[in-house]
Parts: C-alpha cells; structure tokens; sequence
C-alpha cells in the first residue's frame, strides 16, 4: 500500500526523494543550481537545466524533436527529420549537437525557435555541433 500511496504522493506532488550517490538526500523546500543555466520552456511544459560539460542523450529521433541546451541529439533519417533548437537567447554558451546515427540520405534540417532556418543537410551520417552566442545558434 505504501508504493501506491509514493507513487501518487510523487505524481502529483513532484519527486520528493532526490538521490546522490546512492544516498538519500534529506527533502528540502528549493533546488539550487550551481553553474547551471535554468530556463523556462513553457512550450513544452517543461524546465531545462543546462550544466556545462554534461551531455542529455536524445532518444533516436525519427521526426520533429525539439532539441534541449547540452543535448546530444541522436537522429535516424529514413524519413526527413526536423530538429528545433531552443531560444538562443539566454542559453550563451550551450551547445547541442546533432548525429545522423542511421537511416539514408534524407534531409535532417535544423530550425531556430522562431523558425528559421539554421542547418540544412541530407549527407548520410553528418554531424552539426552548434552553440549560442546568445542571440543565435551558430554552427561550428
């Protein structure tokens, strides 16, 4: 009885057992990112936390996805592929990267947040590495 009742307690009350190293961490009232840029994504319901030098893995993506500061963005082309780049601004310094990791020779295109265009490519196995300078994401 007591799994149902955390099971419900952390779906709507959020996570309230936060785990280092095996060990639990006593339940405190606020997280404190050190060195962290945290941004709002209200577009897809959700809060990104970009810490320097650590890497997100993308599940494979086969469609539209859009990307996370950090992410490493693993793409499967068999279909055209979209991936959208979070808003630069705020993100200085964040880098996503972007792996055809399978599929053919479709167009992977990637696309700021207000839509425009920032990579186009349709090679098979390409690699786009971009960073934010705050305004833009530019392609290294």
């Amino acid at each position: 009885m007591s799994r149902v009742l955390n099971w419900i307690d952390t779906l709507f009350f959020g996570v309230r057992r936060i785990f280092a190293a095996g060990v639990e961490l006593p339940e405190r009232p606020a997280l404190n990112f050190v060195g962290a840029v945290v941004t709002d994504n209200p577009a897809e319901n959700r809060t990104d936390v970009f810490i320097p030098g650590a890497w997100l893995v993308s599940p494979v993506v086969t469609g539209t996805y859009t990307a996370r500061p950090g992410e490493f963005v693993r793409v499967n082309a068999q279909d055209p592929v979209t991936v959208r780049l979070p808003p630069a601004a705020g993100n200085v310094g964040a880098e996503v990267m972007v792996k055809e990791v399978a599929g053919e020779e479709e167009a992977i295109e990637i696309l700021a947040s207000t839509g425009q265009r920032v990579a186009r490519d349709g090679y098979p196995y390409v690699t786009f590495r971009l960073v934010s300078d705050g305004a833009a994401w530019i392609v290294i």
